[in-house]
């Protein structure tokens, strides 16, 4: 098998599949945990970024 096809999850160290998924208007690739259901594209990786820089800075103000 692929190596690329399968990830370890962040979440709760399961195997992550290269899955397809379905939208209202469009499909997108991304990876799902087949033990505990968590979905990772590069969409939710890149708002997930944005927060945390979000959240250092806010806590960079509060040390002010």
């Amino acid at each position: 098998m692929d190596r690329l096809l399968f990830k370890k999850c962040f979440r709760c160290s399961g195997l992550m599949i290269h899955d397809k998924f379905y939208g209202s208007y469009e499909h997108f690739w991304g990876w799902r945990c087949l033990n505990c259901g968590e979905i990772v594209d590069h969409v939710i990786l890149e708002n997930r970024r944005l927060i945390r820089t979000g959240q250092e800075r806010n806590m960079q103000r509060a040390r002010r």
